[in-house]
């Protein structure tokens, strides 16, 4: 017999045991606090996982900041490389065979895009691929038909290459000549010493001119009279193959170009590099290369 004065029912009329409810509460709270903990539980690992992480950044802050001075110099490495290779051509013109356009010591910026993209004209001063240096026995040498040093046979591939600027004279399929035309004083040269007469007295000096297909080439850049002898300053008569070109420096009194190379005085298509647009070096004589 209960000591409850009326009996607990449910809604259908049965009775219910308050011990049994309270015990229900009891687990059903117990669950609630258990899920809530776990929760908990959970935010606390992750808050001490980025507390750990904060504490790596701040106890790491040189080795964060080499990490980012790498990034920045692996990337301005691989820029200059793209530039460099593709883009423009940087050269320093160690002899005066350009003077006065282009004094020695002076550096000068190419374009390579210009001929990737373009074609060669007739007065470019372009870098080309003239030879190499063996590293065997530091002599420079003209690129051959052997693709090799001429005098212990060491392959191109295996040497440095040499690169040349001068001004392109002659277009594919121009017939060039070079013939001596007059005489000029002595007086009238700079860029080269012009010794006197037994006598004292100052000599004629045989010079000439530059003929593209029968007609006479006015170049006003040359600082002097070209000097032709037939010796040491040879005439020239020459028909410049498809897909090459006859080079020749300003300083055409000092300048080891196509009048002196023989069999291989063509510069083919494939060894232009760059159109020279820009000295920059020197800074008292930077300006555009014509």
């Amino acid at each position: 017999m209960t000591d409850n004065f009326f009996d607990v029912v449910d809604n259908d009329g049965n009775p219910v045991d308050p011990d049994r409810n309270e015990d229900k509460d009891l687990r059903e709270s117990k669950g609630t606090e258990s899920g809530k903990s776990a929760s908990e539980t959970e935010i606390d690992k992750n808050s001490a996982n980025e507390e750990k992480k904060q504490g790596m950044s701040v106890k790491n802050p040189v080795l964060a900041e080499i990490i980012d001075w790498i990034k920045v110099l692996s990337v301005a490495a691989v820029l200059a490389f793209c530039i460099n290779n593709f883009i423009i051509a940087n050269s320093t013109i160690p002899t005066g065979s350009m003077e006065s356009t282009i004094m020695p010591g002076a550096r000068v910026f190419g374009s390579r895009l210009t001929y990737t993209f373009g074609e060669v004209q007739r007065d470019d001063i372009a870098i080309f691929k003239y030879g190499y240096t063996c590293k065997n026995d530091k002599q420079m040498y003209r690129e051959n038909d052997e693709h090799a040093c001429p005098l212990c046979g060491r392959e191109d591939k295996k040497n440095s290459v040499v690169y040349y600027v001068k001004r392109v004279i002659g277009m594919p399929g121009d017939h060039i000549e070079i013939k001596q035309t007059g005489t000029a004083d002595a007086s009238e040269f700079h860029n080269i010493n012009i010794g006197l007469n037994p006598d004292g007295t100052t000599p004629e000096v045989p010079v000439g001119t530059v003929y593209v297909n029968g007609v006479a080439k006015e170049e006003v850049y040359l600082s002097e009279p070209m000097i032709v002898d037939g010796r040491q300053f040879p005439e020239v008569d020459v028909v410049v193959p498809e897909g090459s070109y006859y080079v020749l420096g300003d300083n055409r009194n000092n300048s080891m170009d196509a009048r002196y190379w023989g069999k291989y005085n063509m510069v083919a298509r494939d060894r232009m590099v760059a159109k020279v647009y820009v000295k920059y070096w020197p800074l008292n004589d930077i300006g555009v290369v014509k």
